[in-house]
């Protein structure tokens, strides 16, 4: 990712982990609401996506349209179709949490050349992201909504946690030419 675009992994780590921490302390109503908000953050990150891909000076500009282009199909299917959505929730969050978590991967390879950049921070996140993504797929059989409820909240603090980390290593990098 570009430089000089550090802010748009801030605005959306600021999202998720608002996002968290309301399932966090609203977890019995969370589940039905979380399908609207998850498909507005989807959303979000995919229009983000957009943006940067139709940047020019931006790197990886076909894949971040492709995402752009998913995430805000996804989006716009969650926000809806909240009854459908509420039903497949699982599925839906915990292959989107796979997807950005494998994004994050990519995006810790390319900050490896960066001396200083957190690019292990942000690898070792991407693979817990994909860990609670696994999870929360695996869960409703076993546990049910309430651990969906729980492991989605972790994952959107983690995930944010970890693109405002992102964002502040960029803008620092940008600060340091």
């Amino acid at each position: 990712m570009e430089k000089k675009h550090w802010w748009s992994p801030l605005i959306l780590g600021i999202i998720l982990l608002a996002l968290g921490i309301v399932i966090f302390l609203f977890p019995a109503t969370s589940y039905f609401t979380m399908t609207l908000l998850l498909g507005i953050v989807v959303i979000v990150s995919g229009i983000m996506n957009l943006g940067m891909g139709f940047s020019k000076e931006v790197k990886g500009r076909v894949w971040l349209i492709i995402c752009g282009i998913i995430e805000i199909a996804l989006g716009i299917f969650l926000t809806l179709s909240p009854a459908v959505s509420a039903l497949t929730l699982p599925l839906f969050l915990g292959f989107w949490l796979l997807f950005k978590g494998f994004s994050l991967l990519g995006i810790g390879s390319a900050q490896s050349g960066i001396k200083g950049s957190g690019w292990g921070w942000t690898i070792f996140s991407a693979i817990i992201l994909v860990i609670c993504g696994a999870i929360i797929l695996l869960q409703p059989l076993v546990f049910g909504v309430e651990a969906v409820i729980w492991w989605s909240a972790i994952s959107f603090i983690i995930g944010g946690c970890t693109l405002m980390n992102y964002a502040f290593k960029l803008k620092d990098y940008n600060e340091e030419e």
